[in-house]
């Protein structure tokens, strides 16, 4: 389970740093964008694996939390959040669920491709709604803050 673990957010790791260089992202944003995606996908893997939370939790929740890691990144680093947010998100994408559903369609099973099919889309579906949840409160947050400021 360890080793299983390491290798995966090994993976996650250089995967993320390989898509923000893939993406032109500014070198001082690569590690910080690693590091949240790391996290992230332990985070994942640790709800779904070793807690036994849903697939569609796991998934969700872990994208709540980095996308309010890359808000904080961002604003520390004064740069915009899909910076961060675009390369960190990358090790959750649901590829090999396509993967799976394009496979089933091309050997002629219509029911094993709509169910892998159908679990790609509600993953990426929790990924949109945790990435909306998690900017929509920061920019409440920081308008509130704005605003007794004033």
């Amino acid at each position: 389970m360890i080793r299983e673990i390491f290798i995966s957010s090994l993976g996650a790791f250089g995967g993320t740093v390989g898509f923000a260089y893939m993406l032109n992202a500014p070198r001082n944003t690569v590690l910080p964008a690693s590091l949240t995606a790391l996290l992230g996908y332990v985070l994942y893997f640790m709800l779904y694996r070793v807690a036994g939370q849903s697939l569609i939790f796991s998934y969700f929740f872990a994208t709540v939390v980095i996308s309010a890691i890359c808000e904080i990144e961002a604003r520390m680093m004064r740069m915009p959040s899909t910076i961060f947010l675009l390369s960190a998100l990358v090790p959750l994408v649901p590829g090999y669920n396509f993967y799976c559903a394009m496979l089933a369609l091309v050997e002629d099973k219509g029911a094993a491709a709509a169910s892998s099919g159908m679990e790609a889309v509600q993953i990426v579906a929790a990924i949109a709604v945790g990435a909306a949840v998690s900017s929509v409160v920061f920019r409440a947050l920081t308008r509130r803050a704005a605003s007794r400021r004033r």
